[in-house]
């Protein structure tokens, strides 16, 4: 966004350069009342910055930060939901795309294998709330992800030959599908987030609907995640905290799980923890779970009050696999892995892998990313209005809409998150060669439905 009235530049250079020196003041203040400097830190380059290392890259945030602040670029938006209203500029992005984003769950299906393969509903259910929590290990970045085109797909091969699909169904509202599938479960998600943009914090509330169908017994599994803030997204370091409830459904047996998120307190107290129950369909409890959603999950079996049964192991169901030191987006191994190109199946030529602007950012050209960004959302612009002229509708190539579902107890209404569902055609296609980082980073992007409008990318 540009300022509108180019007569008052220099006036609003002084305040710039004023309002920069009373931002660091305040967020030197507030750091201090509020005993921040004791949390961790989520942007590595606050950490280098106080360390001496500070990088031109991450000098240039923080002017970038204090600047659009300082030119009401946010302010306008105090209490809106930001989630298709924006297009950021770059230098808030990270590399990759939200469709990537959602992959991330991916990366411990193991635990749903071992859930398949266990005898004792309890233990089994224990299992599976162990997996809705893992992907929490990926949730501390606050960089903004690429917002996808409109057709857009990222796939994946991972675990025990678990084949992995999402797609952006919708445009406005923005909502992606996916499906996953190997021999031990079926995935199936469609998200549909929204947030509020709160002035020097961003609440995010994680609209959608997942459900997960074990192979061996049948059951099926709905989850509602909790919420979650990126706190000082202007003034002071940016991190992100998850609070509130996790619930897990059962639908086949009537057996539930809930788990308390505690919210951040005063000088970090709580912060990461959660604690909560597995109960049978009665309301009974049988299954106690509590740790860090960032770090570990741990189960015992307990007494209908909650307490651990007598010589009851504790049980670590989940350990976060260690994060990369030092890494700028602050991105895990397993982000690393679907950022990468190199040693995978030719993906679709929709695939994120291949958008220019993101391949652009992860080579550290911000220019260049921010020019193919802003040419690929004026291509999408365009693909709209030749859909209006010829009165086209857009449809998804793998997923279809389903307008009258059975919602199970505890799913949003169709209003909030419209019912999408895998075609299976995908699965059907013949598989795809090895290829190489050289022929699918950031080549040949096509999720159009136009492509003969488009100049070749």
């Amino acid at each position: 966004m540009a300022d509108t009235a180019s007569g008052d530049a220099s006036l609003l250079g002084t305040l710039r350069q004023w309002g920069g020196n009373v931002m660091t003041f305040a967020q030197q203040s507030i750091n201090s009342l509020m005993g921040w400097e004791d949390l961790e830190v989520v942007d590595p380059e606050a950490e280098k910055a106080k360390k001496g290392e500070e990088t031109e890259a991450s000098g240039l945030l923080e002017q970038e930060r204090k600047q659009a602040w300082g030119t009401k670029q946010f302010q306008q938006y105090i209490g809106a939901d930001v989630t298709s209203l924006l297009s950021v500029p770059v230098w808030i992005m990270e590399p990759f795309t939200i469709l990537q984003k959602a992959a991330e769950i991916m990366e411990y299906t193991d635990l749903l294998d071992k859930a398949d393969t266990t005898e004792d509903e309890f233990d089994r259910f224990a299992w599976v709330a162990a997996y809705c929590v893992s992907p929490f290990g990926a949730a501390e970045r606050a960089w903004k992800p690429f917002n996808p085109i409109l057709g857009e797909t990222f796939e994946l091969e991972v675990g025990d030959r678990v084949r992995y699909l999402a797609e952006q169904v919708s445009h406005h509202p923005p909502i992606c599908a996916a499906h996953a599938e190997n021999r031990h479960f079926k995935y199936d998600l469609v998200s549909a987030p929204t947030t509020r943009f709160l002035g020097n914090s961003l609440e995010v509330y994680p609209y959608g609907r997942t459900r997960i169908t074990l192979a061996r017994s049948g059951e099926v599994f709905t989850l509602v995640p909790p919420n979650a803030m990126v706190h000082n997204i202007v003034i002071g370091r940016t991190w992100v905290d998850a609070y509130g409830p996790m619930t897990i459904n059962c639908i086949t047996t009537g057996a539930k799980c809930r788990l308390e998120f505690k919210a951040c307190g005063w000088f970090g107290y709580g912060r990461h923890e959660f604690e909560g129950f597995v109960y049978d369909k009665d309301g009974t409890k049988r299954v106690k779970l509590m740790g860090k959603w960032n770090k570990r999950v741990e189960a015992v079996r307990c007494d209908a009050t909650g307490a651990p049964i007598a010589d009851a192991e504790v049980r670590r169901l989940w350990t976060c696999t260690p994060k990369p030191v030092n890494d700028y987006y602050s991105f895990t191994q397993f982000a690393h892995r679907l950022n990468s190109s190199e040693g995978i199946r030719t993906p679709l030529p929709s695939d994120s892998r291949r958008r220019p602007d993101r391949a652009k950012l992860a080579a550290g050209e911000m220019g260049s990313a921010g020019s193919e960004k802003l040419r690929l959302e004026e291509m999408q612009r365009a693909e709209r209005k030749a859909r209006d002229k010829r009165s086209d509708k857009w449809t998804p190539r793998w997923f279809r809409r389903v307008e009258a579902p059975t919602l199970y107890e505890g799913e949003l209404e169709l209003s909030k998150v419209p019912f999408w569902e895998f075609t299976g055609d995908y699965l059907k296609l013949p598989e795809a060669e090895m290829g190489t980082a050289l022929s699918i980073n950031g080549k040949g992007f096509c999720p159009w439905q136009y492509p003969e409008m488009h100049e070749r990318l």
